[in-house]
């Protein structure tokens, strides 16, 4: 019996699911009824192809049941999302991690001239380096006063900064007009930054590095997009509903 199906059996035949359960003890009891109906067959020399009929459709109609229940339970169960990587399109909106300057005005100079808003998230050490980066894009972008974190150690501090700005959007803006680049600060700083952008989904990227054979950053290069496509099942789902929409469209 494969794995999927013992579980599916260990759920059917649990009293919180309890129509599975009812049936399946049902079940059971005419199995145990057939089985004893046999016994007393035999002990008394009679006919036992009545009882083993029955025990046999028992046996199958539970079989069956508990399969159909494993189907039932794969469909509710959630697929993962595909993980890729691409050239970002530039953005409206970009938020940084601020550490090293020159990485920062990469990702800035990439999404010119599309580039309208520029969040920045510092620390009190990075915070001079922020506002650097304010004075010499302040003629092209528009970037509001740099987020302190007040502990780089907390994933949640940095999520909630995130979340913080894709709430308070310009009028007309999308998440999908903001990218989200994780590069800079500390470890934390990139799991809380990527936290908030997992769920709901929203633009994320990176930008890598130029180094030397000892590891030292030599220049930055272009950002990278980490793309999470959605389900497969979704993905129908969604142009199903595409697609009806522009039937009543069209009507």
């Amino acid at each position: 019996m494969s794995g999927s199906f013992s579980r599916a059996a260990k759920v059917f035949f649990s009293p919180v699911t309890f129509f599975p359960f009812l049936l399946g003890s049902a079940c059971l009891s005419v199995i145990g009824n057939a089985l004893t109906t046999l016994i007393l067959s035999n002990w008394l020399h009679g006919t036992s192809w009545a009882a083993t009929g029955i025990i046999l459709a028992a046996v199958l109609i539970l079989w069956f049941s508990v399969r159909l229940f494993e189907k039932g339970l794969s469909r509710l169960k959630p697929e993962a999302g595909e993980l890729t990587k691409r050239r970002p399109a530039p953005r409206r909106g970009l938020i940084l991690l601020v550490s090293r300057a020159d990485t920062c005005r990469k990702a800035i100079e990439y999404h010119l001239p599309l580039l309208e808003r520029c969040w920045l998230i510092c620390s009190a050490k990075s915070y001079e380096t922020a506002e650097e980066l304010r004075g010499d894009f302040a003629s092209r972008v528009q970037i509001p006063e740099p987020m302190l974190i007040k502990d780089v150690n907390n994933p949640l501090e940095y999520s909630d900064c995130v979340n913080e700005i894709y709430e308070q959007l310009p009028e007309g803006w999308q998440d999908d007009d903001v990218i989200a680049d994780y590069t800079g600060m500390t470890a934390h700083g990139s799991v809380g930054m990527a936290l908030a952008c997992l769920v709901p989904m929203r633009p994320l990227e990176y930008t890598p590095g130029r180094y030397d054979d000892r590891l030292n950053a030599i220049e930055p290069l272009d950002p990278i997009e980490i793309v999470l496509r959605e389900p497969r099942v979704k993905q129908i789902h969604e142009s199903q509903k595409s697609d009806v929409a522009s039937d009543s469209n069209e009507s």
